[in-house]
């Protein structure tokens, strides 16, 4: 299996080989993810010795989370399997796999709040239960109703703007190469996978120029 992070600032590269391998990468936020992926997974497959054709599995943080990123790691796993049509495409949602990590590490005893900040006082939230298991779909609020959530609050590490008040309630988790495959492991191991044209990144909000553009469509209305 080959894992592919890129939804945040800190990208994740796994690879686990037919014989059980492991092999890791993780490049900090200065580095330029749509420079730096391809030629890391590169090096991984040299390491390893395997092609990345026959890796099997690819496995993809397909959001919420950062537009760009989101767009370089579906981007790759597409043109894998498209060039590899026997690739299995693994969809890993951002929020469910810090829920997955919340729950193998803090063993969390009530219900609790997955949250990326989504920049402009805007959050992605998911609800879970105290196992993990995800209760709501994952959706898009403003830091009013962020703040206003009763239930403990799992975030990245320095993921939380300035402008939000911190609580006792918030646990700050970080993410692994490690703990990404295993969560990816687990998702092919449940069989949940994706058709190629199926495999889309999931941006729960409009890109910037979207929105300027719907803007720009809805005054041009009025005015008319």
């Amino acid at each position: 299996m080959l894992a592919i992070n890129t939804a945040f600032l800190q990208a994740n590269l796994a690879l686990k080989t037919p014989d059980g391998r492991e092999f890791f990468v993780d490049l900090d936020a200065n580095s330029k993810h749509s420079e730096n992926v391809l030629k890391n997974i590169d090096a991984l497959c040299q390491k390893a010795n395997v092609d990345v054709l026959d890796v099997g599995e690819v496995a993809v943080v397909t959001g919420p989370g950062s537009f760009t990123g989101l767009r370089i790691g579906v981007a790759i796993a597409k043109a894998l399997a498209c060039a590899e049509p026997k690739l299995k495409l693994v969809p890993i949602s951002s929020l469910e796999l810090m829920a997955y990590i919340h729950f193998k590490h803090n063993k969390p005893s009530k219900n609790f709040v997955c949250a990326i900040n989504a920049l402009s006082d805007l959050f992605f939230v998911a609800y879970f239960d105290e196992n993990g298991i995800k209760l709501k779909e994952e959706k898009m609020i403003g830091r009013e109703e962020f703040e206003k959530i009763s239930e403990q609050k799992v975030v990245l590490a320095n993921d939380i703007p300035s402008s939000v008040k911190v609580e006792k309630n918030f646990v700050e988790i970080e993410l692994s190469g490690q703990d990404f495959l295993e969560f990816a492991e687990k998702q092919a191991g449940q069989k949940k996978f994706s058709k190629l044209q199926d495999f889309n990144p999931v941006y729960l909000r409009l890109s910037q120029a979207e929105d300027q553009l719907l803007k720009k469509n809805k005054k041009s209305c009025k005015n008319s």
